[in-house]
């Protein structure tokens, strides 16, 4: 990256059943980023907390990232963490959380389930 140009701080959310720990080999490896992995509602250090739906996991992720003050940041989701990110990225796209600057999704969950599922699993 060229000088004065800030690598923007990345948030990594975990599958479930994982745990932010999960993401200690992967950012060990990227130490020339600002890398916070952060833990879904249930796991790890945030076993305690309360809201299970997708979107109070949503609402506790964002205000974990506001609270961090990153002007500029990109999220790292996996299964159950790639549907926080996607519905995060809706957010922002809607204005409601700002700054934004990439998604990095792996066997990302689909925000909410597809139409065929939901006609599936009515029958």
């Amino acid at each position: 990256m060229g000088r004065g140009v800030m690598r923007p701080t990345l948030f990594f959310l975990h599958a479930l059943g994982g745990s932010a720990r999960s993401w200690d080999a992967v950012i060990a490896r990227l130490g020339a980023f600002d890398c916070r992995p952060l833990d879904l509602n249930g796991f790890g250090d945030a076993s305690d907390a309360t809201g299970f739906t997708v979107e109070e996991m949503a609402d506790t992720i964002a205000e974990q990232i506001r609270a961090e003050n990153a002007d500029r940041w990109m999220l790292v989701g996996h299964s159950m963490g790639g549907k926080i990110a996607t519905i995060l990225a809706q957010r922002s796209e809607a204005g409601r959380l700002s700054g934004l600057a990439g998604v990095v999704l792996m066997a990302a969950s689909p925000p909410r389930p597809s139409r065929s599922t939901t006609n599936a699993a009515r029958r």
